[in-house]
């Protein structure tokens, strides 16, 4: 019997354990089998989000094109209504994106116009919701939100999955930034203290060698950074980089110092449709490879467009595929409301808006703007070792006539006046001036003649009694040298802003750059060089010695466009950096010379071509300061560069 009982339970043992085993291998069979469906699911569901991607970014190409070759001004606007778009959108053909094996779309993809949040607005009449923050509906972001939803198979039929992503517009300038460096090359080398208050973006590789600069906001370059001077620059002491004594701890925040940031459009106009000779720095190169005299470089946009005489078109002259902006040209001088051309015997032609015709002697506008103008006066530009012959143009008489509505808003709708003034004598070296039209230098103070002068061909604008600009806005523009004499756009002619009398000024410090509660008006001056004349400038002393020309603080409250002289290879010239980028003429003897607004360094000079090395000054305590009214609203005459970019995606 016992043997018995011990061989039953040995038998019921082993069926146990059979039993134990072959549940273990059914479960692990069928965590396998499901792992396995698992596995299958998440590698179609995997196919699939790729596949919806791709479709994404098709879709997103489609809603791109669509956006930019509209016409209607609406449209251009405000953005394309979820009717209109829906006729653009379509689902890719297989030879544009296969889709994966059992891997399909539900339905075609949809673009729908949304808020700001990404709400999504089903009207077929809907347009983006307009987003607050900003009262220019140029610079203001639209937002579209794609959606597709993708077919993939699982164990027991078929799963979807859906992705939406938004697609959004954005209004993009260069005064964005207080100092916009298209060069490849960008230097700052202050002899004396200063600040910069706001953004700067260099478009290429910087170079930094005192540290008398502090940059107080963020920097970002395109190549590299380099603390010390260029090869080509006379002044490098060595091969080896130069770190001054004191270094550049203090000199930006240490959290955030000078970094690679990404490209930043300049125009809605391609760069490889510019002669590339003059997309460099090196003025030596300036030359016209093509025979285009219509494409030569960002300088352009000073010019008047060739018609005449020249081969290829015009790149700034906008293709809609380009441009999505609510005028055809780049051209400063097409989008100005009123163009004031100077002959040699000093008459004075005035064309209103895009007319060819010229306005009569007898009109109202003629006669307004024209009691602005002064003419057949010179003053000494020593670096440029000329005379130069000079339009000079009264603000404030400017601002009388526009706000009393004599002036005219003519191009660009609401956004203010701009002038462009060219004195077609210029460049007609040894020139015959008849004797009532010779060239004088007067007193600034008096009128008084100080003397009779031959100018070679230097051509230019000065302003005077800027201190108040028209209220809407306003830009004057010029393929010339501009000389802004004084307080600019401060609020008063007679009484100085805080930033001129501060005892104290530092990056730590900030004195009011306007008199009393003034409101800036958005503007610029543009021109092939910039010059600063300070308050006590006086044309009759030009001529004179450094300590005839001493100045006194003043503050310039205006975005400024203008180009320079590149530091050039075998000269050993530095082009002056920055912080000279616009030109001085007198003594400051450490005085403020204070900006608020933004600067651009587009070109190089084709006028004002001597070096810095041949200037005549003592440098100013510059204190720059970005003004963020720019930030809302271009100054007149300046489109935004449309920019398009694929925002977060979501899945459902």
């Amino acid at each position: 019997m016992k043997n018995n009982s011990q061989s039953g339970s040995s038998l019921l043992a082993v069926m146990f354990t059979m039993a134990a085993v072959s549940s273990l291998v059914a479960i692990m069979l069928s965590v396998t089998a499901n792992n396995t469906r698992m596995a299958g699911r998440t590698v179609h569901r995997a196919e699939a989000l790729a596949y919806g991607d791709a479709v994404i970014e098709q879709v997103y190409e489609q809603w791109r094109q669509a956006m930019i070759s509209v016409t209607d001004a609406t449209d251009r606007r405000d953005g394309l209504t979820n009717s209109a778009l829906a006729t653009k959108i379509s689902a890719p053909t297989t030879a544009v994106i296969a889709a994966p094996t059992n891997i399909s779309l539900v339905s075609a993809p949809t673009v729908l116009a949304a808020t700001p949040l990404l709400v999504e607005l089903t009207a077929p009449s809907a347009r983006p919701a307009a987003e607050s923050g900003t009262n220019w509906t140029q610079r203001t972001r639209l937002y579209y939100v794609a959606t597709v939803a993708v077919n993939f198979p699982v164990m027991r039929g078929m799963s979807t999955v859906t992705i939406k992503r938004s697609f959004v517009r954005s209004g993009r300038s260069i005064f964005d930034n207080f100092y916009f460096g298209a060069q490849p090359v960008t230097e700052f080398h202050p002899g004396a203290p200063m600040y910069i208050g706001g953004t700067a973006y260099i478009g290429g590789d910087l170079y930094t060698a005192h540290d008398f600069l502090h940059f107080q906001k963020d920097v970002t370059f395109l190549g590299t950074q380099t603390m010390d001077y260029r090869v080509a620059d006379s002044r490098r002491p060595g091969t080896a980089p130069t770190i001054p004594t004191n270094g550049f701890g203090d000199n930006w925040d240490i959290n955030n110092p000078p970094h690679r940031g990404s490209e930043q459009k300049l125009l809605d106009v391609s760069t490889n449709l510019m002669d590339p000779n003059f997309l460099d720095d090196s003025s030596l190169n300036d030359t016209d490879s093509d025979g285009n005299k219509n494409n030569d470089g960002y300088h352009e946009i000073i010019e008047e467009k060739v018609t005449s005489g020249t081969t290829g078109t015009d790149p700034l002259q906008i293709d809609p595929y380009l441009n999505d902006d609510q005028t055809g040209s780049e051209r400063l001088s097409a989008n100005s409301d009123y163009r004031v051309v100077v002959a040699a015997d000093n008459s004075v032609t005035i064309y209103a808006g895009t007319s060819a015709t010229p306005l009569a002697s007898t009109s109202a506008e003629y006669v307004a703007l024209k009691a602005a103008i002064t003419t057949n006066t010179a003053i000494k530009d020593v670096r440029d070792a000329d005379y130069v012959k000079l339009v000079v143009l009264d603000v404030s008489s400017v601002k009388t006539s526009s706000d009393a509505g004599t002036l005219k808003d003519r191009v660009g709708g609401g956004d203010g006046i701009t002038l462009y003034i060219k004195d077609t004598s210029s460049g007609n070296t040894g020139t015959t001036v008849a004797s009532g039209n010779q060239t004088k230098i007067v007193n600034s103070s008096t009128g008084a003649l100080v003397k009779t002068v031959t100018s070679g061909g230097a051509r230019g604008v000065k302003l005077v009694k800027g201190g108040v600009l028209p209220t809407a806005g306003f830009t004057v523009v010029s393929p010339h040298s501009v000389y802004i004499a004084g307080d600019y756009n401060t609020g008063s002619n007679t009484v100085q802003p805080p930033s001129n009398t501060a005892s104290s000024y530092n990056n730590n410090a900030n004195p009011s750059p306007v008199v009393g509660s003034y409101v800036r008006p958005p503007s610029s001056v543009v021109g092939d060089a910039v010059n600063i004349l300070s308050n006590a400038w006086n044309d009759a002393n030009s001529d004179l010695a450094l300590t005839s020309r001493v100045s006194t603080p003043t503050t310039i409250n205006t975005a400024i466009v203008a180009g320079n002289v590149p530091t050039r290879t075998g000269s050993g010239n530095y082009s002056g950096g920055i912080e000279n980028f616009v030109r001085f003429h007198e003594k400051w003897a450490g005085k403020y010379a204070t900006i608020y607004g933004a600067t651009a360094l587009l070109y190089d000079s084709e006028e004002a071509t001597q070096p810095w090395g041949a200037a005549s000054y003592g440098a100013p305590d510059r204190h720059w300061y970005y003004d963020p009214l720019l930030s809302d609203r271009n100054p007149p005459g300046f489109h935004v560069a449309r920019i398009y970019e694929r925002g977060r995606w979501v899945l459902r």
